[in-house]
């Protein structure tokens, strides 16, 4: 699955591009490096919508050239100047636009977006404003990561299984098994056959008859530590915390006579 590619957050730089003296709007467009357009999709202190949603093709207007070269363009006189395309002339000028320049956002090496600023009057941009802008957008257009793959819902019944495991309240840990199995759709381990094992069984019917470990192992030719280790086991399947109740619990559960 390809990873998804970061989002880049410019919102808050076209305030600051806008306070710029003397910018009168600031727009931002969003590149996609799929179909090699860009799209006009923010803006501060537009007054029409003319330019809003604007597909353009990549290398055409200010926004075209600045991606193409990787670095700030900037006209005095967009409807008179030479080096780019018109094709958009009608919008710009319909919303009164004269001076404008257009500042690359790039991510991973990447443009991939957009940072515009322009004036309604044909202005001199001058290297120590271009400068002030390219650094706004670098201090404050950061990369979002991608938001992390949502968790399914077998995944969050297998934490909350192991949370049970680890939980001492019977009826808190009752509780936590009956809500991973709804998430999971299988039934709670409440509700399924308690299993124990060969050796298990035997030490727990030693222990049913009132043996004591020496003489469960001595009976089952194990060690004492050994007997202890199927008890204990056993008592945690049967969700106990005694040797008596987890005889007892054996004996409802059709496990010794």
């Amino acid at each position: 699955m390809p990873t998804a590619m970061p989002q880049i957050r410019v919102d808050g730089v076209l305030r600051a591009v806008r306070a710029l003296e003397p910018v009168d709007i600031a727009f931002a467009a969003r590149v996609d490096q799929g179909t090699g357009t860009f799209v006009l999709d923010r803006f501060d202190g537009a007054r029409t919508d003319l330019l809003r949603n604007l597909v353009i093709p990549r290398g055409e207007g200010v926004g075209g050239r600045c991606i193409a070269l990787e670095r700030p363009v900037f006209v005095r006189d967009y409807v008179a100047a030479k080096g780019i395309t018109h094709r958009f002339d009608d919008a710009v000028a319909g919303e009164g636009l004269s001076a404008m320049f257009a500042v690359p956002v790039k991510t991973d090496g990447v443009v991939r977006d957009v940072v515009y600023g322009a004036a309604r009057t044909s202005v001199e941009f001058g290297e120590g404003l271009i400068d002030r802008a390219v650094e706004l957008v670098k201090r404050s257009a950061v990369a979002e990561p991608p938001s992390p793959p949502r968790r399914s819902a077998g995944d969050i019944a297998a934490e909350l299984e192991d949370i049970a495991d680890a939980v001492t309240d019977p009826e808190v840990r009752r509780r936590l098994r009956e809500l991973g199995a709804s998430l999971s759709g299988k039934p709670a381990d409440d509700d399924l056959p308690i299993r124990l094992s060969p050796r298990e069984l035997d030490v727990l019917t030693a222990v049913a008859m009132g043996h004591a470990n020496v003489d469960v192992a001595r009976r089952l030719g194990l060690t004492v530590q050994t007997v202890k280790s199927y008890l204990k086991s056993a008592m945690a399947k049967l969700d106990s915390h005694t040797r008596g109740e987890a005889v007892y619990r054996a004996r409802m559960a059709g496990l010794l006579p």
